[in-house]
C-alpha cells in the first residue's frame, strides 16, 4: 500500500481528500502546515508521494516545502494542488506535478496512480 503525505491548511480539503485516498486503499498521513509535514517526512521513510497545497497560509509554500524534503532525503513525487489558473512551472522541479482544484475523486486517483 502506498503512503501519501497530505498537506493542506484548509481542514475541509484535508478531510475530504484524505477520505477519497483512504477509500481507494491508500494510507494517509495528514499535516496542516509545512512545519508539521517536514516533521512527519523526517520520521516516515515509507512516504510514496506528497500531495500538498501550493499556497500554505503560514511557513513555506508547497514548492519550498518539497525542496526541503528532497534535500533531507525524501525522494518521491510531489503533487501541488492549487486553485490558481496556471501552474508555477518556472519554480517546479521535474519530480513535481500540478493538480488543479477543484478536482473529483477520479482525477485525484488518476494523478496519484500516474505519479506515485
Amino acid at each position: 500500500m502506498k503512503t501519501v503525505l497530505l498537506v493542506d491548511d484548509n481542514r475541509d480539503v484535508l478531510e475530504v481528500t484524505a477520505f477519497m485516498l483512504e477509500d481507494a486503499g491508500y494510507e494517509v498521513v495528514a499535516a496542516n502546515s509545512s512545519e508539521q509535514a517536514l516533521q512527519v517526512a523526517s520520521l516516515r521513510p515509507d512516504i510514496g508521494v506528497v500531495l500538498t497545497d501550493l499556497n500554505l497560509n503560514k511557513g513555506m509554500s508547497g514548492i519550498e516545502m518539497g525542496m526541503a524534503m528532497y534535500e533531507d532525503g525524501l525522494k518521491c513525487p510531489l503533487i501541488l494542488m492549487s486553485g490558481a489558473s496556471e501552474p508555477p512551472e518556472k519554480e517546479m522541479q521535474s519530480w513535481m506535478k500540478y493538480l488543479a482544484k477543484p478536482f473529483d475523486r477520479k482525477t485525484l486517483l488518476d494523478v496519484i496512480t500516474a505519479y506515485a
